[in-house]
C-alpha cells in the first residue's frame, strides 16, 4: 500500500508590476530545444538528518518563492506577440510526500510544459530521523546557481519558522533586478565590430548545424566493470530511472591527494577531471566495440555573474563552452594536458563573448520551426559537465554548521547533489561537487540507452581512470 499522502501546497507568489518580461536568448534556446523525451530540466537533491516539520517546510517554500518570480511564471505570447514570462494563473508548487525509498511519481513524465505550469517540482521523502528533498527545475527559469539561491532561501525560512533563525538576514530583493539579466547574459555591444555591424560566428554556426559529435556507446554485454554501488542499495533491486543519479565520493584524504596529483601535472583539478573524462569516453567506447573516428565534445556551463550582476533571485546568467577533441587525441598525453589548460584559461577571460551565445542570439530572430531545424536531432555534445563546487556557497547567506555539515533549524544537510539537463543525443550529464570538503562525481546516463546499473559501470570506468593516475603518481 502506498504511503503517499495528499500534497501540501506552497502559497502563490506574484509580481504583477514585473511581468510581462522578455526572454533572454539563452532562455529562448532552452525553450525551443525542449523536447518531451529530452526535457531541458535538471535535478537537485538534498539529504538531511532530522525530522522535518511538514507545515514549516511547506510554508517556507511559499515564502522563498516570493523572492523568485520566474519560478512562479509561465511563458505566453505578450508584448509584441513575443514569448514572454507572465504571472502563472496557477502558481502553486505542490510538495509530493512519501516515505524514503518510494519512487518519485511523474504523472506527466519528466517534461515540464512552461506554457501551462511553473518550472519547479518538489518531492520530499521522509523517515523518523531523515528526509530527502528532490527538486526538478526547468532550465529556462534559472541555472544551477539560481536554483541553489532559491533552495538556500527555502532553508533560511524553514530555520526561522522552527524557531532557530539564521543570524544573517536575507539580502534585499527587488524583482525588477530581473530586467538586468538580459544584458548580463548577452550584451550585444560585446559583439559589435568597428564598422557598427554585429559580429556573427559563422564557423561555430557551421559546427553546430552540420557536425555531429560522437556519443557514449551503450553497454556491451560482453564486458562488465565492477559497478560503483550506492550506499545502502542492494544489487538485486532495480533502481528507478528518475532521477537515476549515480555518484562516487573521494573522501577528504583522497581529494587532497587528487589535488596534489593535478598540481604536479601542471593542471587544476577541474582540468584533470575533464581530461580523464575524454580519455574514459574514448576507452569505454573502444571496450564496447566502437572504434569509429569523429570527435568527442564536452559542453561546459560557465557562470556570467559579476560583482554588479549578482542577482538575489533565481535566473539564468550562464553560457556554454564547447570543448571538442578528435578521438585520436583523447589519450593521457602532454599534448592533451597542455591544450586543455590553454583552452580553459582562455575561456575564463572570454566567457562573456562565447561563440555558442553568439549563435544562439542570432537564432532568436528566426522562426521556431527553423530554430528547431537548425539543431535538429544532431548531437551537439557527448557529455555535459558542470563543476559545481560547494553548492551551499551559492546560498544568499551563510548557515551555521555542525560536524562540518550545514544546519538549517533542526535539519543537518548530509548531502547535496544533482545533474544538468540531458539534451537529445547527449547520453551523459555530470556534476562535480565539493560539499563537506570531499569531491563527489554525480552522473546520469540517458535512461533510454542505459540502465542505472550500466551508468554505474561507466562511472566505475571513469573513476578507475582517475585512480590509476593517482596510483602512478604515488608509485
Amino acid at each position: 500500500m502506498s504511503t503517499l499522502e495528499a500534497p501540501q501546497v506552497a502559497a502563490p507568489a506574484r509580481s504583477p508590476r514585473l511581468f510581462p518580461l522578455y526572454l533572454t536568448p539563452f532562455e529562448e534556446y532552452m525553450l525551443w530545444d525542449d523536447r518531451a523525451d529530452f526535457p531541458m530540466t535538471f535535478v537537485v537533491k538534498m539529504e538531511f538528518d532530522g525530522k522535518v516539520d511538514r507545515d514549516a517546510i511547506t510554508q517556507a517554500l511559499g515564502l522563498a518563492l516570493q523572492r523568485h518570480p520566474l519560478l512562479q511564471a509561465i511563458v505566453k505570447p505578450a508584448k509584441g506577440n513575443r514569448d514572454c514570462w507572465v504571472a502563472a494563473p496557477d502558481p502553486e508548487v505542490k510538495i509530493s510526500w512519501g516515505e524514503i525509498g518510494e519512487p518519485l511519481e511523474l504523472p506527466r513524465g519528466e517534461f515540464i510544459d512552461l506554457r501551462s505550469e511553473v518550472g519547479l517540482r518538489v518531492w520530499i521523502r521522509t523517515a523518523d530521523d531523515r528526509c530527502v528533498v528532490t527538486t526538478q527545475f526547468h532550465h529556462a527559469t534559472c541555472d544551477g546557481i539560481g536554483a541553489y539561491q532559491m533552495l538556500g532561501d527555502w532553508l533560511w525560512h524553514y530555520a526561522d519558522l522552527v524557531g532557530e533563525p539564521i543570524e544573517t538576514p536575507l539580502p534585499e530583493f527587488d524583482p525588477l533586478q530581473l530586467r538586468m539579466r538580459v544584458k548580463a547574459s548577452y550584451n550585444i555591444e560585446r559583439y559589435r565590430r568597428d564598422d557598427g555591424k554585429i559580429e556573427f560566428d559563422r564557423s561555430e554556426a557551421y559546427k553546430l548545424a552540420i557536425q555531429t559529435m560522437r556519443s557514449l556507446a551503450p553497454k556491451s554485454k560482453q564486458k562488465s566493470w565492477p559497478a560503483v554501488q550506492a550506499e545502502g542499495q542492494p544489487n538485486a533491486e532495480p533502481e528507478p530511472l528518475f532521477p537515476g543519479l549515480c555518484d562516487f565520493e573521494f573522501d577528504k584524504k583522497r581529494f587532497k591527494q587528487l589535488r596534489h596529483v593535478a598540481e604536479a601535472r601542471g593542471q587544476s583539478t577541474n582540468e584533470l577531471l575533464i581530461q580523464q573524462l575524454l580519455v574514459s569516453l574514448n576507452s569505454w567506447n573502444t571496450d564496447q566495440g566502437d572504434r569509429r573516428g569523429g570527435q568527442f565534445c564536452i559542453m561546459m556551463p560557465m557562470d556570467l555573474r559579476e560583482a554588479d550582476t549578482r542577482l538575489t533571485t533565481a535566473a539564468n546568467l550562464v553560457t556554454y563552452a564547447l570543448i571538442r577533441r578528435p578521438r585520436s587525441e583523447c589519450v593521457d598525453s602532454p599534448e592533451l594536458i597542455d591544450s586543455l589548460s590553454q583552452e580553459l584559461l582562455k575561456l575564463k577571460h572570454t566567457r562573456h563573448k562565447t561563440p555558442f551565445m553568439n549563435v544562439m542570439a542570432f537564432l532568436v530572430k528566426l522562426p521556431t520551426w527553423l530554430k528547431r531545424g537548425f539543431a535538429g536531432h544532431r548531437r551537439l555534445a557527448t557529455a555535459i559537465v558542470s563543476n559545481t563546487g560547494d553548492p551551499t556557497k551559492r546560498f544568499s547567506v551563510s548557515f551555521p554548521s555542525e560536524k562540518g555539515m550545514l544546519k538549517a533549524g533542526n535539519l543537518r544537510m548530509t548531502d547535496i547533489n544533482g545533474v544538468p539537463p540531458m539534451r537529445h543525443g547527449t547520453r551523459l550529464t555530470i556534476s562535480v561537487f565539493t560539499y563537506r570538503r570531499v569531491l563527489k562525481i554525480c552522473l546520469r546516463c540517458d535512461p533510454k540507452a542505459f540502465s542505472v546499473a550500466d551508468s554505474r559501470e561507466f562511472l566505475a570506468h571513469y573513476v578507475a581512470s582517475i585512480e590509476n593516475l593517482m596510483a602512478e603518481a604515488s608509485a
